[in-house]
């Protein structure tokens, strides 16, 4: 049984470039998304994926994480505050999840922006943001989108209408997000952020397409876990 595993694990390492890829589905790497902004854990291995994940990993490693425990502080107090006050501290119901989901995307934004989105859990680029990436993640689902393996109901009128709908109402915030931070930049207001760190330096290899990317991937994807794992260490 040893040599057998010893042999899997060589053969593991000899191909983990061909099984770090990851298969296109039609509905989300076709409508919604195009190979220009593929998120980093939804991208087809290729050099420009490379490229991506080390400049991810180069931020995300355990030195730069311990950096970021005035963020988490933060965002936490503040969660955790609000959801004190407008519970009238449990005389009150109150869907925590809202609260976890602002968390999350200030953590992603403070950290790829430099700047988080102030005011309540209502705030209209908040909501927003969640409601878009809540139906991408419906998307990128194997069990929701029969065109992805029926290719006949692709051909149906107004099959593609509401991927489209999400894909231009995400390319508008994320522009938005982008372009705010750009101005902070032009103005010497920003604070140290991964994307603020790309776009300064000179050497970096990263084109816009790319830094889309990555934005994109730190907006997504603490939105689809962070939530729910605190929604259930809360249970």
């Amino acid at each position: 049984f040893a040599n057998s595993f010893d042999s899997v694990y060589e053969l593991w390492v000899k191909n983990q470039s061909a099984l770090i890829s990851r298969p296109k589905l039609h509905t989300f790497h076709t409508i919604v998304s195009d190979s220009s902004n593929f998120t980093i854990g939804t991208s087809p291995w290729d050099e420009s994926c490379k490229r991506r994940r080390k400049a991810a990993a180069t931020a995300l490693n355990v030195p730069a994480v311990r950096g970021y425990m005035p963020i988490i502080d933060l965002e936490s107090y503040v969660s955790i505050k609000e959801i004190l006050e407008n519970s009238k501290y449990g005389e009150v119901d109150i869907d925590p999840a809202h609260y976890f989901q602002r968390y999350a995307l200030n953590t992603s934004l403070t950290l790829n922006y430099g700047f988080r989105i102030e005011g309540n859990i209502d705030a209209t680029l908040l909501r927003e943001i969640v409601d878009v990436e809540r139906g991408v993640s419906n998307f990128r689902s194997t069990s929701n989108n029969w065109a992805d393996y029926v290719p006949a109901l692709r051909l149906m009128p107004g099959s593609n209408k509401s991927p489209l709908e999400f894909k231009d109402r995400r390319t508008k915030y994320m522009a938005h997000l982008l372009n705010m931070l750009k101005d902070r930049i032009a103005e010497g207001t920003d604070k140290p952020c991964i994307t603020g760190n790309i776009l300064k330096d000179p050497e970096a290899k990263l084109n816009d397409a790319e830094i889309d990317s990555i934005g994109l991937t730190m907006v997504s994807a603490g939105l689809d876990t962070v939530p729910g794992n605190l929604i259930m260490g809360l249970a």
